[in-house]
Formats: structure tokens, C-alpha cells, sequence
């Protein structure tokens, strides 16, 4: 397995969620997605957890929110890719104008192609 030709395929998974959140458009996001998939985080110190399916109901909220923090443009920065075998992890910044999110990316190779399994995420607040 080359790595640089999994790491190319891994980058091109990451991209259908970015393109898919720049343009609040669920259909591309689940596509970076395993149907199986989760994502987590805490919120207040309890552990939130949804499927791949609220990111219908989180693009159209966007939609109908002009103030909605995903209708601005976020700059995305992969801090990194490990990659061992069929499994990979990515850390990716999102970089918006009052918040960041740190994401944390759990992947598998099914076949040809590279799915994100599990996401966990932290926010942070831009200090103005």
C-alpha cells in the first residue's frame, strides 16, 4: 500500500465534508461519511453523539439562517494523516471567524475507498 496514494485518496474523503459544509450541502458531506458512522463531542460535561443523518438538518438550518456560522467560509487546515494499513486518523482545524473546531477523524479503507468511521470534535471560542 503506497502511502502517498492513500494519502491523496484520504484527502480527497476529507474534501467531500469540506465541500459539502462550504456549500451546506448534505448529500456531499455524507459522502465522506460511512453509513454507520458517528460523530461525538461534550457538551456540558455530556457526551452528545449523532449519526451522519443530522447533517440534513444542520445545512438547512444554515440555509434558512443568514446568521448562521456555517454561511461563512471556514479556512481548513489538515494538521495531519497517520495511516496504518486500512485504518487512518486525520486532525483537521476549521478555522471560521469566531470559533474554531478541532476535529479528530477515525478511518477505514473499505475496498477502494477510505470512509471517516467516527468523528470527535472540540470548540473553541475566538478570544476578540
Amino acid at each position: 500500500m503506497e502511502i502517498t496514494k492513500e494519502r491523496i485518496s484520504i484527502e480527497k474523503t476529507l474534501q467531500y465534508f469540506f465541500d459539502g459544509l462550504d456549500n451546506l450541502d448534505a448529500f456531499t458531506i455524507k459522502k465522506a461519511f460511512h453509513p454507520e458512522a458517528r460523530s461525538f463531542s461534550v457538551d456540558q460535561d455530556t457526551l452528545d453523539c449523532k449519526t451522519i443523518d443530522h447533517w440534513d438538518k444542520t445545512t438547512r438550518t444554515a440555509k434558512d439562517n443568514p446568521d448562521h456560522p456555517f454561511r461563512t467560509k471556514s479556512r481548513k487546515n489538515i494538521v495531519y494523516i497517520d495511516i496504518t494499513g486500512v485504518a487512518a486518523s486525520a486532525k483537521v482545524e476549521w478555522i471560521f471567524q469566531d470559533f474554531m473546531f478541532t476535529d479528530y477523524y477515525n478511518m477505514l479503507k473499505i475496498g477502494e475507498r477510505w470512509y471517516i468511521m467516527n468523528k470527535i470534535y472540540h470548540t473553541t471560542e475566538s478570544a476578540k
